[in-house]
């Protein structure tokens, strides 16, 4: 063997090698030495166990280095579109005294220019001394930077592209590389290089999946977010036509029966005028008189009267009550009285609190604190009273196990949201069967649902999500056991200007 073995620049030896390497078959391993054979499967074997680059980089550096009892072992990469002029070392195994070539950069134009087209075609560089090897000036000069006498360079290919370079090092003197050696090298980045294909293609799938989930996170958040917006749009404007609807006749009804009584009363006491002066009535009027139990139509009339104002004044607090809840006019931050929104809601939902043949009627207990008013949108927080409500009764109706089923509606002023930023807590619980602790962490995905098919679309908490998180910069957590109940808690800031947005 000569002194030199510059396998890419000799192309008949190197062609030689490639002969003999070729034809060998299965015994090429006899070249290597005793035992190296066993070696080489354990390197191959340590580099496809892991699909992590700076693992299997580690993994190659030590294993060849310990191997071939080189100086340095280092994985080099080049900088894409530089042109093969640059580039780093990723990866390394180095003994004392020799420093470090991890993270150096090196520029070599002379590399680009006269080795990279040689290497690209899967030809090797075993040097043996490197100032005996006819090297262009400037590469000698990085070599000395890394304090390299000899070495052996096998390229590392990703199809026809040239990604980097498995460089061995010996630095204490000159090295005679053989065949053997070249061989085992060849063979470690032949297998290197089909994990690194493997790693990237890894790390492109991952990072194709995080799109795409990313994707589906944002077409998700903007289904719910256009759905959210439909629902309080054509709730609203159906809720404030009605009210509209019913606030005229109502307050028509409402206006007058104060008059209504008033005249009845006049009559009554005309009646009475009339009995007091004429108390022998003709007998066609004394038969009217009892036809029409007129003792019972004086004290029926008012009664009926006072029933009726008390029915319209009903029905004028829950046209409020609509009206509140839509709250069409106010798309702009301003401040509002929370228990208004609360009582509202509640108002609304009244019937469904009844009593029925199958299910008792559901008490409300209403713990209100002393709550300064709130800047929030009241439209969107009436919303989520509603989702969190509705939800509340539908568990106690889906149990007929409950004797005296509850809704606990508290309010109370917190310190949650953030230091000196005032906030306060509004808590909705049930007494019912509770949530399993295994979805609790799914409740806010959107078009998630326990209910059956048919009877939810799985958007109510997300979109209660969306409006405390992202428009009021609050929060709304879950708690609940099974057995136990369950309860909402929403905290949110008393003035949004506190709280930055994110």
């Amino acid at each position: 063997m000569t002194q030199l073995h510059a396998y890419c620049q000799d192309d008949d030896a190197f062609a030689e090698l490639q002969r003999i390497l070729a034809t060998s078959g299965p015994a090429v391993p006899a070249l290597l030495p005793m035992g190296q054979q066993s070696i080489l499967f354990r390197v191959i074997t340590k580099i496809r166990e892991s699909l992590d680059l700076a693992t299997i980089f580690q993994t190659t550096a030590t294993e060849v280095r310990q191997t071939l009892n080189a100086d340095r072992v280092g994985v080099f990469r080049f900088h894409p579109n530089s042109g093969w002029d640059d580039g780093v070392f990723v990866s390394e195994d180095v003994v004392p005294p020799y420093r470090s070539a991890i993270a150096a950069k090196v520029h070599d134009h002379c590399f680009g220019e006269s080795y990279a087209k040689r290497y690209q075609k899967g030809k090797v560089y075993a040097i043996d001394d490197i100032y005996a090897a006819h090297l262009s000036p400037c590469h000698i000069s990085i070599l000395e930077q890394f304090q390299v006498q000899a070495n052996l360079v096998v390229p590392l290919l990703q199809g026809q592209y040239l990604w980097g370079l498995l460089c061995i090092h010996q630095c204490a003197r000159p090295r005679l590389w053989r065949p053997a050696e070249i061989h085992f090298a060849q063979q470690v980045a032949t297998h290197l290089s089909v994990a690194i294909r493997q790693a990237e293609l890894l790390e492109t799938t991952r990072q194709q999946a995080d799109q795409l989930a990313e994707m589906l996170q944002d077409l998700r958040h903007s289904q719910t977010q256009l759905i959210q917006h439909e629902k309080m749009s054509s709730l609203g404007q159906l809720v404030a036509g009605v009210a509209h609807e019913i606030n005229n006749p109502v307050n028509f009804i409402y206006g007058n029966l104060s008059h209504t009584q008033q005249y009845a009363q006049d009559l009554i006491k005309l009646i009475d005028l009339y009995q007091q002066i004429y108390p022998d009535p003709p007998q066609s009027i004394h038969d009217r008189i009892e036809d029409i139990d007129l003792d019972f139509l004086q004290i029926d009339i008012l009664s009926t009267l006072k029933s009726m104002q008390v029915g319209a004044d009903r029905i004028r607090q829950i046209v409020l009550s609509l009206r509140n809840f839509s709250r069409l006019d106010e798309a702009d931050m301003k401040r509002a009285n929370v228990h208004e929104g609360l009582d509202s809601t509640l108002l609304i939902l009244h019937h469904q609190l009844k009593a029925t043949t199958h299910h008792p009627a559901i008490q409300v207990v209403r713990d209100y604190g002393d709550l300064p008013q709130v800047e929030c949108l009241p439209g969107q927080l009436n919303q989520v009273f509603m989702n969190i409500l509705s939800n509340a009764i539908d568990a106690l109706r889906s149990t007929g196990t409950l004797d005296q089923p509850c809704i606990n509606v508290r309010t109370f002023c917190t310190e949650a949201i953030a230091p000196q930023s005032p906030a306060i807590t509004i808590a909705i619980a049930d007494n019912g069967p509770g949530i399993p602790a295994d979805i609790q962490p799914r409740l806010f995905d959107p078009f998630f649902t326990t209910k059956p098919i048919g009877e939810g679309t799985g958007l109510g908490l997300a979109i209660s999500y969306r409006i405390v998180t992202e428009n009021h910069h609050g929060t709304i957590r879950c708690i609940s056991h099974p057995s136990q109940g369950c309860e909402f808690q929403i905290t949110i800031p008393v003035t949004q200007g506190a709280i930055a947005p994110d």
